[in-house]
């Protein structure tokens, strides 16, 4: 008995709205092709509210802004009053868009295709004193002009511009909602941090018409979280760059040292070529990010020139000339004085090896003579027994003495040779060690130089 009167009510209530509506929107008193206005003069007020749930993506390279919002849309028609004490007390009503009249309110930036059909997938709500709310749930696909100076440490601020595409400001007066959107219902990023989304009301004149055009503009401030940029893009490089130090610490004779310079460079373009293919390609600026790849990749590069140098310091032909006054000066001298090097043996500040730090050729041939003296000694003893071992430099054949002279010149220029060399590779040590102190206070530099400049 009790189901029966329930059914009994339902359907008394179907039928009372389906008289409302039958009553409001008879064709012979409403047409929704026609602006709801008593007067024709008087514009259609819209209040324009949004709803921001969600920053769903912002594609860098193709600059397009991903949000899941909510469009809310309040106006009143005068032709949808009713008096709810003739319709059995019903104060409200919902219906299909389609058959009331809506305004053309668009995204301006809109990338996306549909929006415009999307308002007419929700019902519209009027209430008996003729309010219309048309709620729209939706996901805008919007342009968003990047900026890429500070990247990853950046902030961007993307406009959603919406207005009505064919009503001026005389036709549809639009009204902001609220001074921003609302964030109640906000659902957090993992990759971007909500600021704000402040509105602001133009009207603004355009070539095309002689009446302004009224628009509301929210702009979604919002900044990147940097924490896995700086873990995959940041810190790789840095450690690459610190590895770089490798080349310079191994050994001049090791082979290997352009091997891992080499090596460093082409992991370094590698990452390089990662963070082109996520920026636009735009010229306006450099991204604090590719800024710091292309500095560390010049770093890369001079360390890399730095070490042919050292490489040829350690190898330089001693027989090429004597070491220059200014590798002696500047490398041997202050140089080995500024890291404390203590070479034995090494002249330094003269312009060339002195006498005293190789022998002559007259000594060294002494040494010869001497030595085939005491052999020709003893062997005359044998004989006679009776000249004395002091004469017998006499028995010496001349051919010979030329041929220890020779010998002792020869001695002597491997040994300056020698010296020479030992010289060239002292320098190469105090080279090697003022190129690691310039690398390093490069790399920190401008580390510090590059990312201070974001606005952390």
């Amino acid at each position: 008995m009790a189901k029966k009167c329930l059914d009994a009510q339902n359907s008394t209530s179907k039928k009372r709205e389906q008289h409302l509506l039958e009553d409001l929107l008879n064709p012979e008193n409403y047409n929704r092709r026609v602006r709801p206005v008593v007067r024709s003069e008087d514009p259609v007020i819209v209040k324009f509210g949004l709803v921001v749930r969600e920053i769903e993506d912002l594609d860098d390279k193709n600059q397009l802004l991903l949000t899941r919002a909510e469009i809310r849309e309040y106006w009143v028609d005068p032709q949808l009053k009713w008096d709810s004490s003739k319709y059995g007390g019903v104060e409200y009503i919902s219906v299909d868009p389609k058959m009331i009249w809506i305004p053309d309110i668009v995204l301006y930036d809109n990338a996306g295709v549909g929006f415009g059909s999307g308002m007419t997938r929700t019902k519209a709500v009027i209430t008996k004193e003729g309010l219309v709310s048309l709620n729209v749930p939706t996901i805008i696909k919007s342009s968003c002009k990047i900026y890429v100076k500070n990247y990853p440490f950046d902030q961007q601020e993307c406009k959603l511009k919406f207005g009505s595409w064919t009503y001026d400001a005389l036709g549809i007066a639009l009204q902001l909602e609220n001074s921003s959107a609302d964030l109640s219902e906000y659902s957090p990023s993992v990759a971007w941090e909500l600021l704000g989304v402040p509105g602001e009301f133009h009207s603004l004149f355009y070539n095309c018409c002689v009446n302004p055009y009224d628009d509301v503009t929210y702009r979604i401030q919002i900044k990147r979280r940097a924490l896995y940029h700086a873990m995959f893009l940041i810190i790789p490089c840095a450690m690459i760059s610190v590895l770089t130090l490798l080349v310079f610490l191994l050994p001049p004779d090791c082979n290997e040292r352009m091997t891992v310079g080499m090596a460093i460079l082409v992991g370094l373009s590698f990452f390089f070529l990662l963070v082109a293919e996520k920026m636009p390609a735009t010229s306006e600026a450099v991204p604090l990010v590719g800024m710091y790849y292309t500095v560390t990749m010049i770093e890369v590069s001079c360390a890399f020139f730095m070490t042919c140098w050292v490489l040829r310091f350690h190898h330089q032909n001693p027989t090429e000339g004597e070491v220059p006054k200014w590798v002696k000066v500047y490398l041997l001298g202050y140089g080995a004085k500024l890291f404390r090097f203590k070479f034995e043996n090494s002249n330094p500040f003269g312009d060339s090896l002195q006498d005293s730090d190789v022998p002559s050729a007259e000594s060294i041939a002494g040494h010869t003579m001497n030595d085939k003296e005491t052999l020709v000694a003893k062997d005359t003893k044998l004989r006679n027994n009776t000249k004395r071992s002091g004469n017998s430099q006499n028995h010496v054949p001349d051919d010979k003495k030329s041929t220890n002279k020779i010998l002792a010149d020869n001695v002597r220029q491997q040994m300056i040779l020698q010296a020479r060399q030992d010289e060239w590779r002292k320098a190469a040590l105090v080279l090697n060690h003022i190129c690691i102190w310039i690398f390093v206070l490069a790399v920190v530099v401008s580390f510090m130089a590059i990312f201070l400049q974001a606005p952390f």
